[in-house]
């Protein structure tokens, strides 16, 4: 319900991976890109981290991605399993995204204990005037 440059910053913290497909976690950052002024920050789990941050579970995250759901099934966590709900995200596929709809896309790494274990989209949007 909000027009187009009507908020500053967007900001939106690990809610892209609970979107659904790419399709849709690209229309939510498009979304954002147009009801945002200045830009944009969007942070999600690291598919690539080693313990899954919804799940705590290790390293099955890392399987194709169809073989991770039939295995979280199997494990009773059905929820998880459906990708209307859990959708991992990894810092290629997040700037892949950003940049397919025209933008200039900037991920930064969280890490913990070493390891990348959340990514921030940070993409800036071009503006001559601010006010």
């Amino acid at each position: 319900p909000f027009a187009d440059n009507s908020i500053d910053v967007v900001f939106s913290s690990a809610v892209i991976e609970h979107i659904g497909n790419v399709a849709e976690q690209r229309q939510m950052i498009a979304e954002c890109l147009r009801v945002a002024k200045r830009g944009i920050f969007i942070t999600t789990p690291n598919r690539w981290h080693p313990i899954e941050a919804h799940t705590l579970l290790p390293f099955i995250h890392w399987l194709p991605k169809k073989w991770h759901r039939v295995l979280l099934k199997c494990l009773g966590l059905t929820f998880y399993a459906d990708e209307q709900n859990l959708n991992l995200l990894d810092a290629k596929t997040l700037h892949r995204i950003a940049c397919s709809l025209n933008h200039t896309a900037t991920i930064r790494r969280i890490k913990t204990g070493g390891l990348t274990s959340n990514l921030i989209l940070i993409i800036k949007k071009s503006c001559s005037k601010f006010g």
